[in-house]
């Protein structure tokens, strides 16, 4: 308490009118599985014996069996000691006193984690970490500011003192095992529609202070008196903290989509430097830079170029109109990509010529695509069915052969296949020097 506790059967506290308003909203049903421990409850999480639980920080460990809801309670941790004991601020300044924290709570992997040196007593509960500075087993004590005021009242622990504060403050989450992660968006929406009214009555109703057992009650009034505002000013300061999480989170989301937006336009940047806009095959950009400004010739599998061009294209266009011509370039490369090898690339060097860079491919492999290219056109019915035949000029990259030059004797070879007649398929006969 005030966080939950198991009263006559029923699941009171904090944590039971926050489920409520959940279960209320999502229209559900929620059984309550006792538990006696922290461990416990841990345990049956983790064993899938139970599906969710209302009230727990996110940890690394917990990460591995559950799905956590956003933050929607946010409580400090304080150090106590007894009395006699000086303020220590945080803990930077516990040297060799010894820590007693309850096992299984965030607070204890954090101290394991992130202060290895400090010396730790395990208890199994809050209520028992007390008792053991009151008895002096233990020099300290760190847990959460709300439940430590409870358990001091009602245990009359008037010895003990707030020491400093305790490390990162508890960020309260609904935990939800794997099994019903479906319903996170659900929860998330809900635990947002709960108004600073809510957030407040439930606050003030289980943080009310009862001082019993104490001779002095005027000075058990005085301190419950400052002990309840401070209690008001951390729930008003949680309400601020939850309403300026909730911009950030509408900031980050903006953030995200102008993120993923100019992703998209990178991409459709980076595609269009490099392809052609109308048949959206590589362009001769990309062919140049990537490939023939590439003089390295490294010991490695033979490679061919093809260029071919469409033979009197200039008359299709100036018959049937500019639009036909893009049409019969989109279906020749519709072909090139059925033809060619999937390790092959092939580009648009301008107007109605293409060029092929076939790899792990002998000049005999490379006549044999034209071949393959040149059949497949003759039984293609193209717009209009329009007759579209190529003529080809293939060159083998030899071995130290700048692929600059190699292009200049694939293209000598496609001027000799027109200067033949057309829909023919030349060999480069040059030698490089």
């Amino acid at each position: 308490m005030p966080y939950e506790a198991i009263e006559n059967g029923q699941h009171v506290g904090m944590s039971s009118e926050y489920l409520a308003l959940v279960a209320k909203r999502l229209g559900i049903e929620l059984a309550l599985e006792p538990t006696s421990s922290w461990r416990e409850t841990l345990e049956k999480l983790k064993q899938g014996e139970c599906h969710l639980s209302p009230m727990l920080n996110r940890t690394d460990e917990r990460n591995q069996y559950l799905t956590f809801s956003q933050v929607y309670f946010y409580a400090p941790n304080v150090m106590v000691a007894r009395k006699d004991q000086p303020f220590l601020q945080s803990f930077e300044h516990i040297g060799p006193r010894v820590m007693a924290v309850a096992a299984g709570y965030r607070l204890h992997e954090y101290l394991r984690n992130h202060y290895p040196n400090i010396k730790t007593l395990a208890v199994s509960t809050e209520r028992d970490g007390l008792q053991a500075v009151a008895d002096g087993q233990a020099d300290l004590f760190v847990g959460s500011l709300y439940s430590i005021n409870a358990y001091i009242q009602q245990d009359a622990l008037h010895d003990l003192k707030i020491s400093g504060w305790g490390g990162p403050q508890d960020e309260l989450r609904i935990g939800l095992s794997h099994e019903v992660a479906e319903l996170l968006p659900a929860i998330n929406q809900a635990l947002l529609t709960i108004s600073e009214e809510q957030h407040l009555q439930i606050q003030n109703h289980w943080n009310n202070l009862r001082i019993v057992e104490n001779s002095n009650r005027r000075l058990a009034w005085q301190i419950g008196l400052v002990t309840l505002t401070v209690i008001l000013l951390l729930s008003l300061w949680n309400l601020w903290i939850r309403r300026y999480n909730l911009k950030l989170a509408e900031q980050n989301q903006l953030l995200e989509a102008l993120r993923h937006e100019l992703e998209q336009k990178n991409a459709e940047l980076t595609y269009l430097s490099s392809h052609d806009p109308l048949t959206k095959l590589h362009n001769r950009h990309y062919f140049d830079h990537s490939v023939l400004q590439d003089n390295r010739n490294p010991e490695q599998l033979s490679r061919s170029l093809i260029l071919l061009d469409i033979d009197h294209f200039k008359t299709v266009n100036d018959t049937h109109g500019h639009h036909i011509g893009d049409r019969i370039l989109r279906e020749l490369a519709d072909v090139l990509r059925q033809c060619v090898r999937e390790h092959d690339l092939v580009a648009r060097w301008g107007g109605e010529e293409f060029i092929i860079l076939c790899h792990n491919a002998a000049l005999q492999d490379a006549v044999a695509l034209a071949r393959r290219i040149a059949d497949t056109l003759e039984e293609t019915r193209f717009s209009l069915d329009l007759p579209i035949s190529c003529s080809f000029g293939i060159a083998e990259l030899e071995t130290m052969e700048p692929m600059q030059q190699c292009f200049e004797r694939a293209d000598q070879a496609l001027y000799n296949a027109k200067a033949q007649g057309r829909n023919r398929i030349c060999i480069s006969e040059e030698s490089p020097p």
